[in-house]
């Protein structure tokens, strides 16, 4: 169905005010050839975009909001940008930017920014080609985001195939949005039948949630953040972190809690043994779900009062473990499902109130319910190319929100994990030693776990 699920709407919804897009960073070495000019990668692109569906939609927002937006066909061609940057710290400096600016869903639900003859680059053999995939939230998350990048730049070419969804019409915006009105009443009252439903059965068979929204002590960096950005990319060596008998999520955990910790050690702030992150779990394929953002979110313990980071770590895995089955659970999601069948005139009344009464940029929070963010993706194999250039590695920016001033995005290609550090500078102003602390922190897990049994 080409309309928007609720969680999916959700995005597009925020977007207004800030970007809540998907972000996924590629570099691409030229060596001593001649990089390909403005023309041809544009040309590259768009050829590509033009046999894969899902790059050839934009939103249709019905009046009055009385409806979730629809998917309709797109006639924008592809819009390329370009960075003004030549070297590698001047493209990074340009991304703080990029990421505060959404791209305009109603248009077309992506774009791409590209730096050409780039010096400086990390692994680089000669100048470089840095490429920015930016796409809507609306449409995917970062599994899909990155599916989609692939096809945009694997080495064969997407062959064209037909879309999948029924697209939208725009000439029927005006009959939808009378239908949704006059339905509003009846679709209010199924949602809450499903809702109540569905958390009855749930309670039944695994008893109350009582530690869902468990407070503990915040730390620098849960704060509400200004609209303002830096980005911070370290491509790792190759096996540097993948080389370890634990997941990179584990290793990423592992070396963030212990970061976090080194910190506030230094700057003589307590640390708190509840210390934990959210990080962002992907639905298993076969689980059946309704938004095109398949992902729920569950906090993780990182054990920072463990002192042994062997141990540490193996404590984490489990702990990992542990937040994936509970959130996971298929009760658990049907009951989130049916709690997400709120006509859209309802959920935002309640986003616009919430966004009312929600905390002023810069408030310091004394409590949270989880300290960080950290998310891992895998980008699958380096079998990527831009007009013959291939690609070295591959990054993101996880998005700030409600007392996060700073997130942690680790992103796999091949066998090199690239460290990404979103932050806002107004509110996390020392995040430039925050980021050697956490590379020194990478290093030090992967030395002691690479062994451990």
């Amino acid at each position: 169905m080409s309309r928007l699920d609720i969680l999916d709407a959700a995005f597009h919804y925020a977007s207004k005010s800030t970007s809540r897009d998907q972000y996924v960073l590629l570099t691409f070495d030229t060596g001593d050839l001649p990089s390909p000019t403005f023309d041809e990668i544009t040309e590259f692109i768009g050829v590509r975009a033009r046999s894969i569906p899902d790059l050839n939609k934009r939103l249709v927002e019905i009046p009055g909001n009385l409806d979730y937006p629809y998917w309709s066909r797109s006639g924008e061609p592809p819009r390329i940008l370009q960075f003004d940057s030549r070297t590698w710290e001047g493209v990074v400096d340009e991304l703080g930017l990029l990421v505060q600016t959404p791209v305009d869903a109603t248009r077309a639900a992506w774009q791409v920014h590209v730096a050409r003859d780039v010096e400086d680059v990390p692994h680089a053999s000669g100048r470089a080609l840095v490429v920015v995939f930016q796409v809507s939230h609306a449409l995917t998350d970062g599994r899909g985001a990155t599916r989609l990048a692939r096809a945009l730049f694997s080495v064969e070419p997407p062959r064209p195939r037909p879309s999948q969804a029924r697209l939208f019409k725009p000439h029927l915006r005006v009959p939808v949005a009378v239908g949704a009105a006059a339905a509003l009443p009846f679709r209010l009252v199924a949602a809450r039948l499903a809702a109540r439903r569905s958390r009855r059965t749930f309670e039944r068979a695994r008893g109350s949630i009582t530690d869902r929204n468990v407070l503990r002590p915040s730390i620098v960096g849960n704060v509400e953040p200004t609209g303002n950005r830096v980005a911070h990319v370290i491509p790792c060596a190759p096996l540097r972190v993948t080389g370890t008998r634990f997941s990179v999520t584990t290793t990423a955990l592992t070396a963030v809690g212990l970061a976090t910790e080194r910190y506030l050690e230094t700057i003589g702030d307590p640390v708190p043994d509840t210390l934990n992150a959210l990080v962002p779990m992907g639905l298993p394929e076969d689980v059946s779900w309704p938004a095109e953002n398949r992902v729920v979110n569950g906090d993780v313990d990182l054990h920072v009062g463990v002192p042994d980071i062997a141990e540490r770590a193996r404590r984490t895995a489990a702990s990992l473990s542990e937040t994936r089955r509970n959130v996971l659970d298929p009760l658990l999601l049907r009951w989130i499902e049916a709690e997400n069948l709120v006509p859209a005139p309802v959920f935002l009344a309640v986003d616009r109130r919430a966004r009312k009464h929600a905390p002023r940029e810069r408030t310091v929070h004394e409590s949270v319910t989880s300290n960080l963010t950290v998310v891992s993706v895998d980008r699958g194999d380096t079998d990527l190319e831009l007009c013959g250039a291939p690609c070295l590695f591959s990054g993101g920016f996880p998005m700030l929100g409600p007392a996060r001033s700073v997130t942690h995005g680790f992103y796999g290609l091949g066998d090199t994990v690239t460290i990404c550090v979103t932050a806002c500078p107004d509110t996390f102003p020392d995040h430039a030693r925050y980021v050697d602390i956490l590379k020194q922190a990478v290093d030090d897990v992967v030395a002691v776990i690479k062994d451990a049994r």
